[in-house]
Order: C-alpha cells, then sequence, then structure tokens
C-alpha cells in the first residue's frame, strides 16, 4: 500500500466528493489544489493499480470504484485518534457547546459525533471534537477560557481540538443546521477509526452518502 500525504489526502477528498464522476488527471490538478501533475499522475496510477480507481479505455478519464475501500484506507493510514488534540473541560450541555464553538468567529469544522449526530441522532454523547486551523490555538485558548470552559486532562475533557493544516476543511465546509462540518469522505473515516458506536454511526452514514441522501 501507499503512503497517504496531506496532499494525497486532498485529492482523495476531491475524488471522493466526485463519486458519481468521471475525471482526467488534469481536472483533478486543477480542482483538488493538491500535488503537481507529475507526482499526481504517478498517485493516481497507484490508486489504479490498487483498484481504488479504474480508467475508461476510449475516453482515459478515471471514475473511483471502490469509495468504501478508499474511505476505509484513509481511516486505517489516518487513524483519528492518533491526531494530536487540545482538551477542555466545559459544564455546558452537547448542544450548548457545539453553539459556544460555532459563535467563536475562528474557524472550525465538527467531526465524529458532534458532527454525525448533526445528520442523525444515535449517540447520547457529551464530547465535541472540532478540528481547527493550526495556527488559531492561541485564540481559541483565549475564547473558550473567555467562556468559562478549563483546559483538561484528556480523560476529564470533552471539547477537543484538533489542529489541522488542511484549509478544505474551512474554505469549503459541509453546514448542516447552521454548522460547520468536515467533508463527507474525511468524517466517515474518522467515525470508521474512531471505532465502536461511532463505527456503527460510519455505516449508517455511508449507506446514505452512497444513495446520494444526505
Amino acid at each position: 500500500m501507499f503512503e497517504l500525504t496531506d496532499k494525497r489526502l486532498l485529492a482523495l477528498i476531491w475524488v471522493l466528493e466526485n463519486k458519481d464522476k468521471s475525471w482526467s488527471i488534469l481536472e483533478l490538478q486543477k480542482n483538488s489544489g493538491s500535488l503537481g501533475y507529475g507526482p499526481l499522475y504517478n498517485f493516481v496510477k497507484e490508486l489504479e493499480k490498487n483498484g481504488f480507481v479504474s480508467m475508461d479505455s476510449k475516453t482515459h478519464e478515471y471514475r473511483i470504484s471502490k469509495a468504501i475501500d478508499v474511505i476505509r484506507f484513509i481511516s486505517l493510514a489516518r487513524p483519528f485518534r492518533s491526531l494530536e488534540s487540545i482538551p477542555y473541560y466545559s459544564s455546558l450541555d452537547f448542544t450548548g457547546m457545539l453553539n459556544m464553538i460555532n459563535g467563536a468567529k475562528l474557524p472550525y469544522a465538527f467531526t465524529v459525533f458532534a458532527a454525525s449526530e448533526l445528520y442523525h441522532s444515535y449517540v447520547k454523547t457529551d464530547q465535541v471534537h472540532a478540528y481547527i486551523q493550526e495556527g488559531d490555538e492561541k485564540k481559541w485558548e483565549k475564547y473558550l477560557l473567555s467562556k468559562n470552559c478549563l483546559k483538561a486532562e484528556k480523560n476529564q475533557a470533552n471539547i477537543f481540538l484538533i489542529p489541522t493544516k488542511q484549509q478544505v476543511f474551512f474554505t469549503k465546509p459541509e453546514k448542516i443546521k447552521g454548522f460547520s462540518i468536515v467533508p463527507t469522505p474525511v468524517l466517515l473515516s474518522d467515525l470508521f477509526s474512531f471505532g465502536g458506536l461511532a463505527e456503527e454511526q460510519a455505516n449508517f452514514l455511508l449507506e446514505e452518502w452512497l444513495n446520494d441522501r444526505l
């Protein structure tokens, strides 16, 4: 199997979000804003070799052939629990924490249950996970402390901020009920790698996504 870099992830997000379309490598390069043409060509050939995409012999355009396998691969190559997170504690309930983070006027994107529960209520939880823009950590600290949140150990926290360089999480977020959500392929991958009830939720949302019902 191949290495999943940040730029390759960016390309895979675009391919997955356009799962019903065929595309050329040049189109993928222009729209995903990830790799240069040469490295992207080599990556697409690796995807083809692994059966993740296939090429039409007449048009020479590609199409994703195993969307589920690609999402599963991302979840294994980029396990959510291994990502750096900054833990805080808030006395607010789940909805209150969502509203508080949404009111920060800083880039964010909910993931795991904070995102999936907005699509489909399934898990009773008091944990909120949100990606934030790398470099905004101090701004978030100032904001959350002003809202009576406390820095906490992970086993005592209920807010987890995950810094990321992936601007696509913030420039083109999904919007559900007024909240910013990570791109659906990333949400599904995060849920699968989170495990337990999150994986059950992922299986339900995956079926909805594959049938264009999200």
